[in-house]
This record gives C-alpha cells, structure tokens and sequence, in this order.
C-alpha cells in the first residue's frame, strides 16, 4: 500500500488534454515587430500645433508651463485652456477680439493676435521668450500658418471632434463691487485688487459668468469663498444670490456684460484688517462638468488680482 500511494497521488493529479493549444507555449520572446517612433502628425491639428509649438516655444518656464493659462503642458490642457476661452489681455484697438481661440475664424482669436500684434500695456509679442530647442524663429511663419488652418478648420480636438460638439466649464467674465448701496461700482485701477475705501459698512459683490451652452442665470451651485492667501481656500462655501435682471457694468474685457450672481456682506463680517487683501473665488456649475472654480487653481495671477479687494 505505501509503494502504491506515490502512484497513485501522481496519476490522480495528471491534467487532461483539453484538445487546445496554450499560444504561449511557441512564444518567441526575442521577435518583436518594429518600433513606431516619431509617426507623421499632421501640423495643422492641435497634436501637431502641441508638438511642434506650444511645448517646446510656449510651454517654458514661467510662462505657459501650468501656472497660469493658457496651459501648453499636454495636448488636453491646450485645447481646455483655449477655446472659447476668455482672453486675459485684450486690444483696445480692436474689441472684437475676445476669445483665445475663436473655432472657426483666426482673424479674431487672440492667440493669433498675441503673436502678431504689439498690444500696448502688455510684456510684448509672443512668445516673450524661446528655449534654445525651439524652431521658432526659423519656422515662424510656416507655424503661424498652421495655427491659422487648425482654427479656420473648426478648432478640431485630438479626436477631431468640432467646439460646437463640446461643453466648456463656465468662466469668468467680470468682477464688481458696490459699497453702502450706490449705484455706481468702486472703481478698479487695470487688473489690481478694488479699494474699499475706509468707513464703508457694506459691500455687495458681484461676479459676471459666461458659458458656451447655459445661460449665465441658468448656472447653478453658485458660492463665494474668501481668503488671505489666493493659493488657498478654507473658509466655508458662501451661497451668492441670483438676481431677478441683471446689473449691466464693464467686464473684464473691459466690455458691458451682465452681472446676475451676487453676495451682500457688511465689511466687518468679512473679518479683515486694514490693507488686507480678501482674494475671492466664485464656484458655479452649468450641470453638465463639475463645479467650477473661478479663478481656477492655474488662471493667470493678473485674474487673481481682478478678482480680489483690498480693505481700506
């Protein structure tokens, strides 16, 4: 019976055929096909503008790199940060410029605009700066023209899908600021900080959002928030109110826009001292991305300031 036991242990584990072969059992790990490096993009779709431009011209550092926008790190944030983007600086020479990029017509993109045009008050042409891998003074026209065909084309997406297909997050189109119930807003020096001028009691502040598919008034979750550091958010989300019609004042494009969100306070609930500077951030949603936080985490400094108060 011992001898027997072994036999038998060994038979009863045998595996049976089960009439197909394992695919590995032939696997040669020594062949393998050949190596798709550097596969032709087309130079005139974003893939082709992020490769050959906004990444080694735009995407340098302190200048497009993530800290504020446009975004060239990735083929993604390029295209989010650019259409139908609010453009930060605008020309007031020619108004009608308001978009980064403007799907569909290049004559009235800024991004475009940026690159040709010297607009007075701003650091210069762009790009500001090149990195010694860029082409960019080589092939400058050659790219322009590529810019050029990829927004006239639509503005196409790395899956070639059009704008108009997409939802964009809302964004920021103005910022104002009432004091002890005037009807006129506080005055705002360019982009820095609205001066509440000292011995005011209350403040109503109010936010300008615009969005490709909702209305304005149709945004939802709206809130405030507050601080005294601009990189960083604590205090409790503060409900803004929708207005019943819109109050009409200057955008941030300096442009008349319609201002629906609001929230009213008096300044000593707001908590600060004198010449502290409250940096404000608005929060909404258009139902169809997640909330929205406006100035986003990467908008440009300048936005941040806009979108900011300095306590008297």
């Amino acid at each position: 019976m011992l001898l027997l036991c072994p036999q038998l242990f060994f038979t009863g584990c045998t595996k049976e055929d089960s009439g197909s072969d394992n695919p590995y059992d032939t696997w040669n790990y020594n062949e393998r096909g050949p190596v798709m490096k550097d596969l032709p993009i087309d130079p005139n779709s974003i893939q082709g503008l992020h490769k050959n431009i906004f990444k080694p011209t735009c995407s340098n550092a302190g200048c497009h790199d993530g800290n504020f926008e446009p975004d060239f790190r990735t083929i993604e944030s390029s295209y989010n940060s650019l259409i139908n983007r609010n453009a930060i600086n605008y020309d007031p020479d020619n108004p009608q410029i308001s978009k980064r990029v403007d799907p569909g017509s290049a004559a009235s993109s800024m991004v475009l605009h940026r690159i040709n045009t010297l607009i007075q008050g701003t650091q210069g042409i762009m790009p500001l700066t090149l990195d010694p891998e860029s082409d960019w003074t080589f092939k400058k026209t050659q790219y322009i023209k590529n810019i050029e065909n990829w927004i006239n084309d639509g503005a196409k997406d790395q899956f070639g899908n059009t704008a108009a297909s997409q939802d964009f997050p809302p964004q920021l189109n103005g910022f104002i600021v009432f004091a002890d119930n005037s009807p006129t807003p506080l005055p705002q020096s360019g982009k820095n900080p609205i001066s509440i001028p000292g011995g005011t009691s209350n403040l109503k502040i109010m936010f300008s959002f615009a969005d490709d598919k909702t209305k304005s008034e149709d945004l939802s979750s709206a809130s405030l928030n507050y601080s005294l550091n601009p990189f960083e958010y604590t205090n409790p989300e503060l409900s803004l109110k929708t207005e019943s019609s819109p109050v009409m004042a200057k955008g941030i494009n300096g442009n008349q826009v319609e201002y629906w969100h609001s929230y009213s306070t008096s300044v000593s609930a707001l908590g600060a001292m004198p010449n502290d500077v409250l940096w404000m951030r608005a929060t909404v949603n258009d139902n169809v991305n997640p909330n929205t936080p406006i100035p986003s985490v990467n908008a440009a400094f300048t936005t941040k300031k806009y979108v900011a108060v300095i306590v008297r």
